[in-house]
């Protein structure tokens, strides 16, 4: 499996502190099925002011140390970029690192505030569609306001958005709402991939073993394999 989506970097969000912590993660990830995996630290300005510049280092230390650990697993660098005026500017000063390229277009992970959709989302793919960038959108299912209205990821779709499920929602494992519109997600084939999210390894695991089971009891392992392994291999096939 590819989990395109985690906080493993350790030191640089509210992932993993530290390399021992880092290391233990990708354990975790390797014993799971997880054999390659995309870094993906946040980008959230006032909170996080990470870009390029500033995950390069930690992933570069993460990447040294699990080869000296002999871990088999790949690791690549990208961030799941929090939607605000600095993201733009940030974007247009090559700031961003992308998680790969989709339809001949660069692909950027994209973080909704988790209470509402933000006001003119759907003008901002509109524009990023005009820079030749796609967007992925993280974690939908536990959006407040699409748990309450799914409806209106349609219209994000329309407008050129993919959507990338949490593991843990699609297993049940984030509660009755989310496993519920992540089931949705999943009838109305607007998932584009699943990952992880991991953070920790207490409450945030990099798992998405039992995802992928669910996955094959709804659609067979092709369903499985298209959103664990196949859409991830093929966007990130430029970063590994």
């Amino acid at each position: 499996m590819i989990d395109i989506h985690n906080h493993i970097i350790p030191g640089i969000d509210d992932g993993a502190q530290t390399l021992a912590d880092a290391l233990v993660l990708l354990q975790l990830a390797v014993d799971d099925g997880i054999t390659h995996l995309v870094c993906t630290p946040h980008m959230h300005a006032g909170r996080f002011n990470n870009c390029i510049e500033t995950i390069r280092p930690g992933f570069k230390g993460l990447q040294k140390a699990a080869a000296e650990s002999a871990l088999p697993i790949r690791l690549a660098m990208a961030a799941e970029v929090r939607i605000s005026d600095d993201f733009i500017i940030q974007l247009k000063q090559n700031k961003v690192p992308f998680i790969g390229r989709w339809q001949n277009k660069a692909v950027v992970l994209l973080e909704m505030p988790h209470d509402r959709i933000p006001v003119g989302i759907e003008n901002l793919l509109d524009w990023l569609a005009q820079q030749d960038i796609l967007a992925i959108i993280a974690h939908p299912e536990r959006n407040k306001e699409i748990i309450l209205r799914p409806g209106r990821a349609q219209s994000l779709a329309k407008h050129g958005a993919l959507f990338q499920l949490t593991s843990a929602s699609v297993a049940g494992h984030f509660g009755e709402s989310a496993l519920k519109t992540a089931h949705w997600f999943l009838e109305n084939e607007l998932a584009f991939c699943v990952a992880s999210d991991a953070h920790n390894v207490k409450n945030r695991p990099p798992l998405m073993g039992a995802a992928y089971k669910t996955l094959e009891e709804m659609g067979g392992k092709e369903l499985a394999d298209k959103l664990c392994l196949n859409n991830p291999a093929s966007l990130c096939e430029t970063l590994f």
